[in-house]
């Protein structure tokens, strides 16, 4: 064995000798004399020579011999000398080999012209050795078994979907025992608050607002704007005071205010007032002039604000009176 490794050492040398035949060189070199089996190594290929040479770089197939490999190769590198008369290709394989041994490349031939000479001539570049050896393996130690997989730490991504998991189904159970406590209390699933009620004083106010903000009249609506006027007030007067306003004449109306002590003459003038214009312009067809369409909405303001109570209280005053008196009867 240690001859062999002389002989790789001497070939080495050798194959690092360029040969030279007319100006032209090339050499054929491996990294190293000496590899692990199934381990890399490069091999060198170089030409220098003349840059009017025309070069016929060597083709090489899958194995350089029987069981050194070719697993790959670069592109051919081409540089020039400063005064562009030299030029030198350089091109690297990557070799391996599966067996142990000594492997002797043989001489690899490089082929050229000389233009405008059409003549082929080769240089060759020198051998090269490679020797392929395995580890040693001391077989005094025991042998020990077979390491497992090493475990590798959970990420937060891998765990995300368990954790998303875990949620839905603890929200899951939530909604589960809520919904049995509402259906053993026989409560409503989804309780709508209602809003507030507003009293009629209020929303006949709120409407009135409303009516002048969209300025019918102005834009010549003057029956429509007229209508709506006296609809607010006839409403009003029977959410707040149970007198059949809508389906009474304004007279009717008029005559039943009078009946009630709690009304003042100028609040019911105020009130024939609205009614007897709305009544002109929808039978009469007449025109009021602007100042009189304004001032029936402010009268109808004035009525209502004169005239605020909460609902039906004074109704269940009065119901609550003759109660007493049927008692005390």
């Amino acid at each position: 064995m240690r001859f062999i490794y002389i002989i790789g050492i001497v070939l080495s040398l050798l194959a690092g000798k360029p040969s030279f035949s007319q100006d032209v060189s090339v050499t054929a070199k491996l990294d190293t004399g000496t590899m692990l089996i199934g381990d890399h190594v490069g091999l060198k290929l170089q030409f220098k020579g003349p840059s009017s040479l025309q070069v016929i770089w060597p083709v090489f197939n899958d194995t350089i011999l029987e069981k050194v490999i070719v697993i790959g190769r670069a592109k051919i590198d081409t540089s020039f000398s400063k005064d562009k008369k030299d030029l030198t290709l350089t091109q690297e394989l990557n070799l391996t080999c599966f067996d142990t041994g000594a492997y002797t490349f043989p001489q690899i031939p490089f082929r050229y012209r000389i233009l405008p000479d059409t003549a082929v001539r080769t240089v060759s570049a020198g051998l090269c050795m490679l020797i392929v050896h395995t580890v040693k393996v001391d077989t005094s130690n025991v042998i020990k078994p077979i390491k497992g997989p090493l475990g590798i730490p959970i990420s937060f991504r891998e765990m995300l979907p368990y954790i998303l998991a875990a949620i839905a189904l603890a929200a899951l159970i939530i909604l589960l025992i809520w919904y049995l406590k509402k259906r053993k209390k026989h409560e409503p699933l989804i309780t709508i608050r209602q809003k507030a009620k507003l009293q009629p004083h209020e929303k006949a106010l709120q409407d009135l607002e409303k009516l002048r903000i969209r300025k019918l009249w102005q834009e010549g609506h003057i029956k429509e704007y007229h209508s709506e006027l006296t609809d607010i007030i006839r409403t009003y007067i029977e959410q707040g005071f149970r007198i059949p306003a809508m389906e009474s004449t304004t007279h009717e109306i008029i005559g039943q205010l009078g009946e009630r002590s709690d009304f003042s003459k100028p609040l019911i003038q105020k009130v024939e007032h609205i009614l007897r214009i709305a009544d002109m312009v929808k039978f009469a067809k007449a025109i009021p002039v602007p100042q009189e369409n304004e001032n029936a909405l402010n009268s109808g303001i004035e009525f209502i604000n004169e005239t605020t109570r909460p609902v039906f209280e004074k109704p269940r005053a009065e119901e609550s009176n003759e109660l007493s008196k049927q008692s005390q009867s």
